[in-house]
């Protein structure tokens, strides 16, 4: 996910305990992926919420996972989520989930094996649940017409957007002061920046990608700064897990490490437009929380 901890009121977190109990229900929909008789599993004796079938929880957040309204999803997490299931016999099915209530859905409902969405791995979060190893790398990414990829540039290109629960706002709001301006979302941001009432929108640099795919904004990775802590420690994306099931987050791990150095990590980016450099090394990805 690529954004921190947000604010919330309390009838939007009504809302998403409400949306938590009804999409409970959606976890025995039928697979959007079946399984060959004759399939023979990478590793023998996991167990999954449903019994040969992996329950998989769905954001809308491009390019890493979007739900398609008939049972199926796509994005760079579901490609290898689905590569993982294969190897493993696994049927897949996918559940419609917010990020306030992706980790519950693993935690306290016990409704999803997995949740996607481009999750950071924190030790707040691994309070809760387990992370598979992670897969790449997020970093802040700078929207605009120029092509400004410095914080120098922010002070200068006029007013700034940014989403809300960024974890680098804090540290921007002394910088930019009243020329940064929070939105709820991408939506929103990029209205008023093609609109220009806005000069340069921030974003976690995959989505803004995909979302400015169709206009001529220049999308650029931050150079790192030190009064900005993300332009120096980019956060590792894993796949949120149950602590209950380390033999899943096991084995899939080791399936990910492997699709790590045999490239197919490097080629989904590719096919995604996103460059290699966040793909995250193993030296790396060997110390990540798991």
């Amino acid at each position: 996910m690529t954004r921190i901890t947000r604010s919330r009121s309390l009838s939007a977190l009504a809302l998403s305990a409400a949306a938590a109990l009804t999409l409970a229900g959606c976890a025995s929909a039928a697979p959007a992926t079946t399984v060959s008789a004759d399939c023979s599993p990478a590793d023998e004796g996991l167990t999954t919420f449903t019994a040969g079938t992996l329950t998989v929880g769905v954001p809308e957040n491009p390019p890493y996972t979007q739900t398609d309204g008939s049972g199926g999803a796509s994005g760079i997490e579901i490609d290898i989520i689905e590569k993982l299931a294969a190897a493993e016999c696994l049927a897949v099915s996918y559940v419609p989930i917010t990020y306030a209530n992706g980790i519950p859905m693993i935690t306290e409902q016990k409704k999803t094996d997995i949740i996607t969405g481009g999750w950071y791995v924190t030790e707040k979060r691994a309070e809760q649940v387990g992370f598979t190893t992670p897969t790449m790398y997020d970093t802040m990414g700078i929207v605009s017409k120029s092509g400004v990829d410095t914080i120098d540039g922010l002070e200068s290109v006029g007013t700034v957007g940014t989403g809300t629960g960024f974890s680098w706002n804090e540290e921007l709001a002394p910088l930019l002061g009243d020329k940064l301006q929070q939105y709820p979302g991408t939506v929103e941001m990029k209205q008023d920046l093609v609109a220009g009432r806005i000069q340069a929108a921030l974003d976690g640099y995959a989505v803004a990608v995909a979302a400015y795919a169709d206009t001529d904004y220049k999308v650029e990775p931050v150079q790192a700064d030190t009064r900005v802590s993300i332009t120096q420690s980019k956060p590792l994306i894993a796949f949120p897990v149950s602590k209950d099931n380390a033999a899943l987050s096991d084995a899939f791990s080791a399936l990910i490490d492997q699709y790590r150095t045999d490239g197919t990590l490097a080629a989904l980016l590719e096919t995604y437009n996103l460059p290699e450099d966040l793909l995250v090394p193993a030296d790396a990805a060997a110390t990540s929380i798991r």
